[in-house]
């Protein structure tokens, strides 16, 4: 029988690799409760769409502690030039059914294309804080960073940005997706760690922080600082 005290948690796009990494090794941790729009398989996975289906996504996010929000349509993606507006709306529903529902937190899937690294040779010259996108993908995780700051400045909503890096269940850089991938491999248990310490710290600073998630490469240009104090610990030296 799960621990009543565990956090609560949502996850939507539970059926993700991303999420599919998380639960595996968060599940002990964690009350999840998931939501997809694959067909559900227990009690506490849900089958919504984050579209259409906006007061059932409310009916599940209350009462929740916090939400992880993975949901991403894929024809929009790195480097492919499509947008997909689907994926705003998406974000859009999540922050306001976490404001009617009452969840204090929402952790959102950023990527590290807000901000073209291939520009930078090294952590000495590259710039975080103007985000320059690579694609239309990062535009769009720009969006949803600056809305979610508004969320967080007018509603008291708390949200964290994570910038991910390139995370597979290999732990090996993909460079047919990405010819930079080894700048930003994100190892998954350096990508579980500091999703635990997202959702278990007790407060997130002015209520909105953006995080850079990538791991200790020997080719990495971003600088790791943060509010959690979390480092990679991967690979080891």
């Amino acid at each position: 029988m799960k621990n009543s005290n565990l956090k609560k948690v949502v996850i939507t796009g539970s059926k993700g690799h991303i999420g599919s990494i998380l639960i595996k090794d968060l599940a002990d941790e964690f009350d999840f409760y998931l939501i997809d729009i694959k067909e559900k398989d227990s009690k506490k996975t849900f089958k919504i769409d984050l579209l259409e289906e906006y007061q059932k996504l409310v009916d599940v996010f209350r009462g929740k502690d916090a939400v992880i929000h993975l949901s991403w349509n894929f024809f929009e993606d790195f480097p492919k030039e499509t947008i997909d507006y689907k994926n705003k709306s998406m974000v859009e529903n999540v922050y306001k059914a976490a404001i009617e529902s009452g969840v204090k937190r929402v952790i959102v899937a950023s990527s590290v294309h807000a901000n073209k690294y291939s520009l930078s040779k090294n952590r000495k010259n590259f710039d975080i804080r103007y985000p320059l996108p690579d694609s239309p993908y990062g535009a769009s995780k720009i969006y949803i960073e600056v809305l979610g700051n508004y969320y967080a400045k007018h509603h008291n909503l708390e949200v964290i940005c994570l910038r991910f890096g390139g995370l597979n269940n290999r732990d090996v850089p993909i460079f047919e997706e990405d010819p930079l991938y080894d700048k930003v491999l994100l190892y998954k248990q350096d990508a579980v760690d500091l999703v635990r310490a997202c959702i278990q710290t007790k407060r997130v600073p002015n209520n909105f922080q953006i995080l850079t998630a990538v791991s200790n490469n020997k080719n990495r240009v971003h600088i790791i600082k943060n509010f959690l104090g979390w480092q990679p610990k991967l690979p080891k030296s």
